[in-house]
């Protein structure tokens, strides 16, 4: 089914952010971001206000999240990791503390205080290499459970006038001790997982994902986005050989969207994969048929160089379709696609 294992990178991986609200004690843009990994309960919150995030990624397992941001000379980066030792946040901020201590530069105004479940460390670097960088640290720290959460802001050349900035982001950072994923964070751990072609953790967060978004009055996904869901879905369960899960999945995005062209090429896979040449040749023409309907950019796949399809190559039924729904195909990175 390798026309079955499909990409849309940037469709799959947005930016894991939740949106929300916080009030300041003076005028700044929001951009509240909630970090989390798939299966776990607990979750971290933060505003990064003006910066900008040039990193927020799960690792290849999925059991840590990374996160980095920066703007001028700020630089901010957050993580949530599995605990290695078992520590309470004061804990962890002396365990890091102990690996930060390198010798390779001078800290003046070590701080160490609490502020509520956070532990915080600060300390200045005046310079570093005989280079003047006047450079303030802040690093916070939670835990909860199994889990470690961390955030560390920095900012060259520091000024008194700095400190609203960073207290606004250091006092955004809380704890969402029982943190319930909704639709966008499901179907990009989900599309994570699918990038791993970890078929069995893509299954489970798609249909997270769907499930809450049938539940729902209104789609919290674009269209697009609704449409990559339902086919990745049905796709990890073709590259996961449960063929009438596979039918099912691409059945029920046809009653949905009945326009869409890969619902019907992807189901036309599947029954020819069940050895039912009927149905696989009607879906293969409504696929046909509809083409003009996919998403930009996609493309159609050759079902005669479909490894789907292979076992009927020889069918003159089969071979007659294929012709005359793609005479010409180019190789793409994806596969044969018809021109």
């Amino acid at each position: 089914m390798d026309n079955l294992f499909k990409i849309f990178g940037a469709l799959l991986l947005g930016s894991s952010l939740s949106a929300a609200q916080v009030t300041l004690a003076f005028p700044a843009s929001h951009k509240v971001l909630t970090l989390s990994v798939p299966d776990k309960p607990a979750a971290m919150q933060l505003d990064i206000l003006h910066l900008k995030v040039e990193k927020n990624t799960l690792t290849p397992d999925g059991t840590s999240k990374k996160l980095f941001a920066s703007g001028g000379s700020w630089v901010l980066s957050a993580n949530v990791s599995p605990a290695t030792k078992t520590l309470d946040a004061k804990g962890l901020r002396e365990y890091a503390w102990s690996g930060l201590r390198t010798g390779l530069f001078e800290t003046k105004d070590l701080r160490r205080y609490e502020a509520g479940n956070v532990a915080i460390l600060e300390y200045r670097i005046d310079s570093f290499k005989g280079q003047n960088v006047h450079q303030k640290n802040v690093f916070a720290y939670m835990v909860s459970g199994d889990q470690w959460f961390d955030v560390h802001i920095s900012k060259v050349l520091y000024d008194p006038s700095d400190e609203r900035f960073m207290k606004s982001m250091l006092d955004s950072v809380k704890l969402i001790e029982n943190y319930q994923p909704d639709t966008r964070v499901e179907y990009e751990f989900g599309s994570w997982f699918y990038l791993q072609s970890n078929w069995a953790r893509a299954i489970q967060h798609y249909e997270r994902a769907l499930d809450i978004e049938r539940r729902q009055k209104k789609r919290a996904l674009s269209p697009t986005e609704w449409r990559v869901l339902v086919d990745n879905l049905g796709m990890a369960y073709g590259m996961s050989h449960d063929l009438e899960k596979a039918k099912s999945t691409f059945q029920f995005g046809i009653t949905q969207d009945p326009a869409y062209p890969m619902f019907h090429y992807n189901l036309a896979c599947a029954y020819a994969e069940s050895n039912d040449l009927d149905s696989a040749l009607a879906d293969l023409k409504t696929a046909f048929a509809n083409r003009q309907n996919g998403i930009p950019g996609e493309g159609m796949p050759d079902p005669a160089k479909d490894d789907s399809f292979q076992k009927f190559v020889g069918d003159a039924r089969f071979a007659s379709l294929a012709r005359q729904v793609c005479p010409e195909s180019e190789k793409t990175p994806g596969g044969f696609t018809c021109k």
